[in-house]
């Protein structure tokens, strides 16, 4: 009997051993199951937010582009006055001011306006559009702080423009 009840003793703890080691292994392959599932979702969304910042590095590109542009613009005027601006840009589209001064500086936060008034006569309004359009697109940066269009008595179809322009510069 005593041979009897070691081989149960013996076969209870082999099962025993074996029930334990197969509950650790169900244990430890839910666990990795839950974690790789983790990882994966996590993966997932780094993927997505890398997308995202992929997208974002092109807008910033095109942001510092245009940042570079606008500086250099404000770099190139250093030498030149804003009365010097507007008789290059009346002298390409063959128009002449009957007065054009200067009516000094301003400044706000980094930057300087240097001002300008001009009149023209005689001018149409075709003239006058590629006048604005120049002023708009000029290397310099200009901007029209006030402008006023009258027509004459005897054509209404020529005007007389009087234009305060400011040139903006750093410094």
């Amino acid at each position: 009997m005593k041979g009897r009840a070691g081989k149960i003793l013996f076969l209870d703890k082999a099962l025993l051993a074996i029930s334990f080691a197969a509950a650790l292994a169900v244990i430890t392959a839910v666990v990795s199951a839950v974690m790789a599932n983790s990882y994966e979702s996590n993966n997932n969304s780094l993927r997505g937010q890398l997308t995202e910042i992929r997208e974002m590095s092109g807008e910033v590109a095109l942001t510092k582009a245009l940042v570079e542009s606008g500086e250099k613009k404000l770099s190139l005027n250093k030498s030149a006055g804003v009365v010097s601006a507007m008789e290059s840009i009346l002298k390409s589209i063959n128009l002449t001011a009957r007065v054009l001064k200067p009516m000094g500086k301003t400044k706000s936060g980094e930057f300087t306006e240097e001002n300008a008034q001009m009149e023209i006569e005689g001018a149409d309004l075709n003239s006058i559009v590629n006048l604005l359009y120049r002023i708009d697109t000029a290397p310099p940066p200009l901007k029209i702080k006030s402008a006023a269009f009258r027509s004459t008595f005897e054509n209404p179809d020529i005007f007389v423009v009087t234009l305060t322009v400011a040139l903006m510069s750093r410094g």
